[in-house]
């Protein structure tokens, strides 16, 4: 059986009976969800990266103490948050708002005032908005897989993500960016 076809509930009853192995399963499934989410709170890539294999390893330390074995992927998402906010605030010379010019988004064309606007569009919204843009646009996942990550309904992330690409759009039409789109 591959592991795609596998629920997030069995790969975890799995490793709690030792097939530790398995553990891997839930690691291919979710880790460029983890990044994109430790990436909302870093900003940088390779952090956001470090930050998602710190949580999978709290993860298999604390297996134990999850509850509700089948909202594995939303107690993950919350301990790779927290495992990114902790970097923020624990890293010398880091404060906890880091400056719109670290904000690393994948570098499909050169650095222009388009771009620039976007990465400053992204800032102006809610972070949890961010959040979502990040996991739909720049991570590729469905709603379903972000519905799955974040533990809501599908019909919230269209609504929430409508709202964020209409204040994004507002955003740049405001501060004269709509012309150069």
């Amino acid at each position: 059986m591959k592991t795609t076809e596998i629920s997030d509930t069995e790969l975890v009853n799995f490793v709690l009976n030792g097939d530790i192995d398995r553990f891997e399963g839930l690691y291919r499934r979710y880790y460029s969800s983890m990044v994109a989410i430790a990436y909302c709170v870093l900003r940088e890539h390779n952090l956001a990266e470090d930050a998602a294999q710190q949580a999978f390893l709290r993860a298999l330390r604390n297996l134990r103490s999850l509850r509700h074995k089948d909202k594995f992927a939303s107690w993950l998402s919350r301990l790779c948050k927290n495992v990114a906010k902790d970097m923020v605030t624990s890293k010398p010379g880091r404060t906890k708002t880091l400056e719109i010019s670290q904000l690393q988004l994948p570098d499909k064309t050169n650095e222009d005032d388009t771009s620039q606007g976007v990465r400053q569009a992204l800032e102006s919204i809610s972070p949890s908005a961010k959040e979502l843009v990040v996991l739909r646009y720049y991570d590729n996942l469905s709603y379903e897989q972000i519905a799955v990550v974040l533990e809501v309904s599908e019909a919230t992330i269209g609504r929430k993500l409508r709202k964020a690409k209409r204040n994004i759009a507002k955003y740049l039409q405001y501060n004269g960016f709509w012309e150069k789109v």
